[in-house]
């Protein structure tokens, strides 16, 4: 499994993939409904919010999409984000994966990659994530990852009403995985755009 940051390059990938939707029984997964609609519709979607995560990066406030591949070919998108990074040591998760590719490991496989990474790479120390009331697979990946409950909280999802957003968070000292396997390039340059010392 490869992660890279999303380019230009991969939105017509991943376009394709996200077409139909990425969540199965229409089970509430996003905060944002970007996966409904027809292809221009999602294909629109997914460009506008990649660009605009690269357009708003700073070092105080950053997002980094990464595409997920497998054998060469995409299958999906695992995000990290943060505040105040250099200070905090704190980033939130999220992801999603092409509805044939579920249920086979990859979901917990990418997280656990961005996890070890960034532990190793960066001194994270804590990792914030969330799951839609129902949506069990995802708050499956994040148990086998390590994360623990941490509270819950009142949003407005996808589909426009109020639903119960279940929080979760792990601490580095609690990553149950090796990091050895873990190759990552380019870490030299994102310590030294988040001034990051030790």
């Amino acid at each position: 499994m490869e992660l890279s940051p999303v380019r230009d390059s991969d939105l017509p990938e991943l376009a394709t993939i996200a077409g139909g939707g990425v969540r199965r029984d229409g089970v509430q997964a996003f905060l944002v409904d970007w996966d409904s609609g027809n292809d221009a519709e999602i294909t629109r979607s997914l460009a506008q919010y990649h660009w605009n995560t690269r357009a708003t990066l700073t070092v105080e406030s950053w997002t980094i999409e990464f595409a997920v591949r497998v054998g060469g070919e995409v299958i999906g998108v695992q995000g990290v984000s943060a505040q105040q990074f250099p200070l905090t040591r704190t980033v939130s998760t999220g992801s999603w994966l092409s509805k044939d590719k579920q249920g086979q490991g990859f979901g917990t496989r990418m997280r656990s990659l961005v996890v070890g990474a960034f532990i190793r790479e960066f001194g994270t120390r804590r990792f914030d994530t969330g799951y839609v009331e129902g949506n069990l697979a995802s708050r499956r990946v994040s148990e086998k990852i390590g994360y623990s409950p941490n509270g819950t909280r009142s949003i407005v999802a996808q589909n426009g009403t109020a639903s119960t957003e279940n929080l979760m968070v792990l601490f580095s000292e609690d990553y149950p995985y090796s990091m050895d396997d873990i190759d990552v390039s380019g870490a030299e340059e994102v310590r030294a755009f988040l001034g990051l010392t030790d």
